[in-house]
């Protein structure tokens, strides 16, 4: 399995925490960066996009997306997603007012994206890989996802505050190689983490007590004007397994 990372605002690199995983060069997972981090010809190669939330960062590029891959792609290209985030999509963002409704252009029966909804604990298989949604604790609907094949396999939790069940899954995956998680706030606010159900630092540190298999332990999401601060906070976390994700990095399992 080939995991490339699109977007994620973790290591030195500047810029907004735009989230994006891409597997196998045809199963993204979230998009918020889609169109930033590939080539038109990559895009068109996508045919699965796996949505964790409704926030910005992590669907921002779809529409521009649909716009680059229409008339270039043989059947739809599947939108999965809890229900309560795929009607967010369709009453907020492809809505005729924002951005037409690729769900039925150019027709109905033959549309540029079609919505997939999901449900927690279920297994998917697109692609020749085998995908669980898993509830998180966030402050809209929100699952992490469980990516396997065969061989190996690696979990993104997306954005989450304080969670048990996505480590209870971690720690009973069988070759898992990885395990990614948020960093999005300093310690000193950890008041903002709380209100907008993230992690501080300090907090992350408590939460990785739970993983209990020795894999490296990916972080992303920092706010991008206080990774000066958050940086040594997270270096200061006494555990080995932590790095920063870094934006284009690609891991091959």
């Amino acid at each position: 399995m080939q995991l490339r990372i699109m977007g994620c605002s973790g290591g030195e690199a500047e810029g907004e925490r735009l989230t994006g995983l891409l597997i196998n060069g045809t199963v993204a997972i979230d998009a918020g960066s889609i169109t930033q981090a590939l080539s038109v010809a990559e895009q068109i190669r996508i045919r699965h996009i796996f949505i964790s939330h409704s926030h910005l960062d992590h669907i921002c590029t779809l529409p521009f997306f649909t716009k680059n891959i229409f008339g270039h792609t043989t059947g739809p290209v599947e939108i999965h997603a809890l229900p309560e985030t795929l009607d967010a999509l369709r009453r907020h963002l492809f809505n005729d007012e924002l951005w037409p409704d690729f769900s039925v252009i150019p027709t109905a029966d033959h549309p540029t994206i079609r919505y997939t909804e999901v449900e927690p604990e279920k297994t998917y298989e697109v692609e020749n890989v085998r995908i669980t949604p898993i509830r998180v604790n966030h402050l809209v609907p929100c699952v992490g996802y469980k990516v396997e094949d065969d061989h190996s396999a690696f979990i993104f939790t997306s954005d989450t505050a304080q969670t048990d069940r996505i480590y209870q899954v971690a720690n009973q995956t069988k070759n898992l190689k990885l395990f990614i998680t948020e960093a999005s706030f300093p310690n000193e606010q950890d008041w903002l983490a709380i209100a907008s159900k993230h992690l501080t630092p300090k907090m992350l540190g408590e939460e990785l007590k739970k993983l209990k298999v020795d894999v490296p332990v990916g972080i992303y999401h920092l706010t991008p004007g206080d990774k000066p601060v958050m940086l040594p906070q997270i270096q200061a976390i006494p555990d080995k397994r932590i790095h920063m994700l870094e934006q284009s990095a690609v891991f091959e399992f």
